[in-house]
């Protein structure tokens, strides 16, 4: 965690099933010609809440991407209950069980269902988008959860890994107090060491001004695009993923090794083209990760073989 740089696994040998599609590792004939043998690890990972893996799917090598709002719906009364609260006492009892309750979700993430590398992203909800002040507490409320989840994980002698991302920053001032906050939290409850650590990304639209993107990736440990972006004009997959390219390569203009991820049903359904413009990979939802991972094989064995790699189809 202290290398905030998103690393690959360094695969050899053959490539296998689960290698395969986990770390796409090489450039080939598929991709162009400025990308070919400069590509980054391409990794197709899970989004969304999940008892249990599938015992025919691989284990992830990466974060579980989880968006706080499903937590938050998860709490159900506890959640209406604080909007319905009336008066500073009554909010704040109802703020504190929420705490308890989503502290308690992520802690069973962290424990089961290959979790323990979790990237949550902070809840942004549009009753609350004409009440700053009680959005910035639900998201103090949701922090603490997430800090004490693996500050307790921790001292179990469990493996816990927890990024963060800030959701829908529309400039880099934005993202810059988003960080400045998670830090902070992280600080208080964890310590400076445990927050000097921690890995903060921006969640964005695909609609956002590109040069807008560029700023806030010189700042961000890495970044999102998210195809199901609250507010943001339905993409097909074409058009999501022509948006992705402007991103990406506005931010690798100034940063060439920024890692830059795709998510939403768009994401899947636009992964060879994601996969082309160099992104490093995309979450999504288990009924879709299957098919991602055996497409995500097909394009590194082409890539591969067409290039004069070794990969066989026995090898996939």
């Amino acid at each position: 965690m202290g290398d905030k740089q998103w690393r690959g696994n360094e695969a050899g040998g053959a490539l296998s099933a689960g290698t395969a599609a986990e770390w796409l590792k090489e450039g080939g004939a598929y991709l162009p010609p400025s990308l070919r043998g400069l590509r980054p690890a391409f990794l197709v990972l899970p989004e969304g809440r999940e008892d249990r893996p599938s015992g025919r799917e691989p284990a992830a090598s990466g974060p579980r991407l989880i968006r706080s709002e499903e937590w938050l719906k998860s709490s159900g009364p506890l959640y209406e209950a604080w909007l319905a609260s009336e008066g500073e006492q009554e909010a704040e009892q109802a703020l504190r069980r929420i705490c308890y309750r989503l502290r308690d979700e992520a802690a069973a993430q962290f424990t089961g269902g290959g979790g323990a590398w979790t990237a949550a992203a902070l809840p942004v909800l549009p009753e609350l988008s004409d009440r700053p002040d009680l959005l910035a507490a639900l998201q103090d409320a949701v922090l603490e959860a997430l800090f004490r989840a693996v500050g307790e994980r921790q001292r179990g002698g469990g493996d816990a890994r927890l990024d963060l991302l800030a959701s829908y920053p529309a400039s880099a001032w934005e993202f810059a107090a988003a960080r400045e906050f998670i830090e902070s939290v992280a600080e208080q409850l964890l310590g400076h060491r445990y927050a000097a650590a921690c890995r903060i990304g921006a969640l964005i639209a695909p609609d956002i001004p590109p040069a807008a993107a560029l700023e806030i990736g010189r700042t961000a440990d890495f970044l999102v695009i998210d195809g199901a972006a609250a507010g943001a004009a339905p993409l097909d997959a074409a058009s999501f993923a022509n948006a992705a390219e402007g991103i990406a390569a506005a931010v690798r203009r100034v940063k060439p090794a920024a890692a830059v991820f795709a998510a939403g049903a768009p994401a899947a359904e636009a992964l060879a083209d994601l996969y082309r413009i160099g992104l490093n990979g995309i979450f999504c939802a288990p009924a879709q990760r299957t098919e991602a991972l055996l497409r995500a094989a097909c394009l590194v064995w082409m890539d591969r073989h067409e290039s004069g790699g070794s990969a066989s189809a026995a090898e996939l």
